[in-house]
């Protein structure tokens, strides 16, 4: 027997004795490859638990939004594995307010993705990340206006605050860089999110006045569900089906505090801690 007539001997029988093996490693690469095409092409909405802080992602097949990136870089870990494994876009990032636990993982997020646009709020708030910010990547960054909307898909979002005069000129910004936060809300598959950011009392009243927040689906609570937010008043309008609270265990604000909590259960509303389920996962194929 020739040597060829022997390699091909061996080579069919390794074939024949390890087909199965052939097959899934195969279907393996097959999934890694073009799984990601299949995954996420339903709109879902990911409130990350990064600790003390907020990162929200609103996706539909590779269209992203992200909403305020946490304390640090764990939210780009976090990206990684939701995103699809071809995707190292980000349509729109929206960075609802400059405090640390906001805007820090952002800047992570900016190193390892391409992002089209970040949208903020222009305040003057002493900073060194959010000075880099507006410094380095001013030809992506757009100041929002009550009213501007993005959508692609099944996500439809509208920035409701902040609320800007006629004359944007004569705008006072408000003390407490927490009313400054962007308010954007969300309409997927017809259920209406509305996200607020740090959002306290103050900015909850002026929503009531001017925008119709009746029959919201999910609520993400403004300010880690803090007693200076989520009063009784918004609470009743609003009447959300479920309420986030994305914050750390353990922080020094104690968040979430107790007269929240105690208002979702007067209300009998369901909530969700990031702190104690993890990353809370909300796909809308399942609704």
């Amino acid at each position: 027997m020739s040597n060829t007539t022997i390699i091909l001997k061996i080579g069919k029988d390794f074939f024949f004795k390890n087909i199965v093996n052939i097959i899934f490693l195969t279907l393996a690469l097959y999934s890694f490859l073009f799984g990601a095409l299949d995954n996420n092409e339903d709109p879902e909405i990911i409130f990350f638990d990064v600790g003390q802080g907020d990162a929200i992602l609103i996706q539909e097949g590779d269209f992203q939004v992200l909403v305020d990136g946490g304390p640090d870089d764990s939210v780009v870990f976090k990206l990684a594995k939701r995103m699809p494994s071809y995707d190292k876009n980000i349509e729109i990032v929206i960075l609802t307010h400059p405090h640390e636990d906001h805007i820090r993982g952002l800047m992570n997020v900016l190193d390892e993705f391409k992002v089209e646009r970040v949208l903020v709020n222009k305040v003057f708030y002493e900073n060194k990340v959010y000075e880099d910010l507006l410094d380095n990547y001013d030809e992506i960054i757009l100041e929002v206006r009550e009213g501007d909307k993005f959508k692609y898909g099944e996500i439809e979002g509208v920035i409701i605050y902040p609320i800007l005069n006629k004359d944007f000129s004569k705008r006072v910004q408000d003390k407490n860089i927490n009313n400054e936060s962007i308010v954007t809300l969300l309409n997927i598959r017809g259920k209406r999110i509305l996200l607020m950011g740090d959002a306290e009392h103050e900015v909850e009243y002026k929503l009531l006045k001017e925008a119709p927040l009746e029959n919201i689906y999910i609520l993400k609570a403004g300010h880690h569900c803090s007693r200076t937010a989520t009063s009784d008043m918004f609470l009743r309008a609003v009447n959300p089906e479920v309420v986030i609270c994305s914050y750390g265990e353990g922080n020094k604000f104690g968040h979430p505090h107790y007269e929240t909590i105690e208002k979702f259960q007067k209300h009998g509303v369901q909530y969700l801690e990031t702190a104690r389920a993890g990353d809370i996962v909300i796909k809308f194929s399942d609704l």
